[in-house]
């Protein structure tokens, strides 16, 4: 049920797709660098059609430096599989 195949997601109309907080059970990926949140989301809005989650952290890499981390976690795990190879805005160097 994803805008691009024309269809409209009860949930985006509800507005219950975009979780504050990540599930347990939510497939995450945990991204670092400087991403454009906006455009990742509206990508996800567009393309994808489960609930989501997209959370800033902090990490501490090995070397002992802070890190500002992204997690993106979906509820369903082939979302999360169409997030990181069809996104072109993970990609940019």
């Amino acid at each position: 049920m994803a805008l691009s195949r024309g269809e409209v997601n009860p949930l985006g109309v509800l507005g219950l797709r975009k979780l504050s907080f990540t599930p347990g059970h939510f497939a995450k990926i945990a991204l670092e660098g400087f991403l454009d949140l906006g455009m990742i989301e509206s990508w996800i809005e567009y393309h994808l059609s489960g609930r989501y989650s997209i959370k800033k952290s902090f990490s501490v890499n090995s070397s002992n430096k802070m890190l500002e981390m992204v997690e993106i976690g979906f509820e369903d795990p082939k979302e999360l599989t169409m997030l990181s190879l069809g996104c072109p805005y993970l990609h940019i160097k």
